[in-house]
């Protein structure tokens, strides 16, 4: 297959490296764009890499890779500093990049990526609990998820998104008897989750006062998992009250999951799992009759997973989860999108699943942070959970004014569709823009501003781009014939950084870190931005250089499209 961008100048480097003599591996040779075009397009540091194996100076080694080179696309090679290498590379290649990735982006990145076909992953995100509002702490697990979902699927996997909701425990027996107790199915069912979310709240006021409530709401929970009637049909009444409220969030959102099997699913497949352990002597007795698997250090805390009563924890169900994943998908990756408070948990969950030999997959806890808001005054006026609900309702509100007061050239109708995308994707690109290792901030001076690092300013840059290639009178199969003829800077920056795109991806992929690819597209913007409004196009100084700077217009909008998409990120049609 052929190779693009950074991975046709990484093969070349490759062969040289070989044919110098120097036993080298391609995945050690990065190619990385230089700082300042001046210093050339891209460098790598691969002789650096070299002498320290071979003994030899890394200039001299430098120079035995140049001597080996294949330059056809390049236009000059250096070598710099203590033994960079620095490449100009040709118009021609930028060329047929370009043509090649408007002609047939989907095609053209798949042999950029190397595709992982064949592989898939299952990733479990959002998981709500029934019978509660969404509170803003389900947003990062929902977005941070399906970004990685979508950047799995680019780089070719299968992947199953799995809603693994709160549905199950002594919480639903709470819930039955204070409904039981307090409750008025008519009342309920004009505002099912906010009336079900004061009977709780209500259940726990009473049981301070009176602690035997608690063992009323376990025995509800008994005579549910007994199979009661009247219990299940209850509980299965405030599941689908819920559903019902979470896809309408969703479908705010834009998110879609190929499954939803909450806690409950798992019951009747703990066993199995708890048997096996038994009998090969891995899962053994506790203090009290519980069940543990005892940890490979003595000092540090074995892994409970059967209570000294009988019940089953949330940890028992996760190990039964691992395993009908592995059975009904056999995938080669299972991750989790779940807080960073949750890390011992899973660090536990995963030594047990090992220890049981559940799956072969590699499993992943994909921790984030919390989100923690700049503005004090954003606080529900439904106790201390901020309701994702109202922070969208809000996004949308502060975007309709934005558009307003940016006095846009739109339509009633137009100007809400425009405040319906910039608010969500706003929202969405303040959490994947942010390192999700760290607690994020959410700041809406900066979220829904068209200035900095924000949603509206992409989406603007993306618009206008848009604007550009409509005005032209040219068509996409007419732009893909056109020649580069690029001679400043900016086309150029612009140039050698869309090379580098399908290598992000990669690196997202590989961390988990969707910000990587949000903070290339902001990159991108400014570059486009440095780039238009120092180059005419439309009205160029000659039809050969509008074409040009047609080519690489028509290229920043198929990465920015694919990236935005990636996050999540729709583009208005006018702004």
């Amino acid at each position: 297959m052929q190779k693009h961008n950074l991975n046709a100048i990484q093969e070349i480097v490759y062969k040289a490296t070989q044919k110098a003599g120097f036993d080298v591996c391609i995945e050690d040779i990065r190619i990385e764009k230089t700082k300042t075009i001046e210093h050339g397009h891209f460098s790598c540091n691969t002789a650096m890499l070299i002498s320290g194996k071979e003994g030899k100076r890394p200039r001299d080694v430098a120079e035995e890779i140049i001597s080996s080179l294949d330059k056809s696309i390049f236009e000059k090679v250096e070598i710099a500093g203590p033994g960079f290498i620095n490449f100009w590379v040709e118009h021609k290649f930028y060329t047929t990049e370009c043509q090649s990735l408007i002609e047939n982006f989907d095609e053209y990145l798949s042999s950029s990526l190397d595709e992982e076909t064949g592989k898939t992953m299952v990733i479990d995100t959002s998981h709500p609990n029934v019978a509660k509002p969404m509170g803003v702490h389900h947003l990062l697990s929902t977005i941070i998820g399906d970004s990685i979902k979508k950047i799995y699927k680019r780089i070719g996997y299968k992947v199953v998104n799995d809603n693994y909701l709160g549905d199950w425990g002594t919480q639903f027996g709470k819930l039955i008897y204070a409904i039981h107790t307090w409750g008025d199915m008519k009342v309920i069912e004009k505002d099912p989750i906010p009336e079900l979310l004061k009977l709780y709240v209500k259940f726990h006021d009473e049981a301070e006062k009176n602690p035997e409530l608690d063992d009323f709401g376990r025995a509800e929970f008994k005579m549910l998992e007994d199979g009661d009637k009247e219990n299940r049909e209850l509980w299965e009444y405030i599941v689908k009250k819920s559903l019902d409220e979470f896809g309408k969030v969703y479908s705010r959102l834009n998110i879609e999951f190929d499954v939803i099997n909450g806690e409950s699913f798992y019951e009747d497949k703990m066993s199995e799992i708890l048997d096996f352990g038994r009998e090969k002597g891995i899962i053994v007795d506790g203090d009290g009759g519980s069940w543990i698997i005892k940890p490979e250090e003595p000092e540090d805390v074995p892994v409970l997973v059967r209570k000294s009563d009988g019940a089953t924890l949330y940890a028992t169900r996760d190990l039964a989860r691992i395993k009908y994943w592995e059975n009904t998908w056999h995938p080669d990756l299972m991750v989790n999108v779940v807080d960073v408070a949750q890390e011992f948990y899973f660090k536990q969950l995963f030594f047990a699943e090992s220890k049981l030999k559940l799956t072969t997959a590699k499993n992943v806890h994909v921790s984030f942070g919390r989100m923690q808001f700049k503005d004090t005054k954003m606080s529900t006026r439904k106790g201390n959970i901020i309701l994702l609900e109202e922070v969208l309702n809000e996004a949308g509100e502060r975007a309709l004014l934005l558009a307003k007061d940016k006095g846009l050239d739109l339509s009633e109708s137009e100007s809400k569709e425009l405040a319906r995308i910039m608010g969500i994707g706003a929202v969405k690109y303040n959490i994947l823009s942010q390192s999700r290792t760290t607690n994020i901030t959410f700041d809406w001076d900066k979220v829904l501003s068209f200035e900095g690092n924000s949603a509206p300013y992409l989406m603007y840059t993306a618009t206008r781009a848009k604007s550009i290639i409509r005005k032209s009178n040219y068509s996409e199969g007419d732009i893909t014939n056109f020649d580069l003829s690029a001679t400043s800077d900016a086309e150029m920056i612009v140039l050698t950084h869309l090379m580098a795109y399908f290598d992000m991806i990669s690196h997202s992929a590989k961390d988990f870190k969707p910000n990587h690819i949000a903070n290339y597209l902001y990159e991108l913007a400014q570059h486009f931005n440095t780039f238009y409004n120092g180059n005419p196009i439309i009205k160029a100084e000659t039809e050969e250089l509008k074409k040009s700077r047609l080519l690489i217009v028509a290229s920043v909008i198929k990465v920015m499209e694919d990236g935005l998409n990636l996050l999540g990120i729709e583009i208005p049609k006018k702004m």
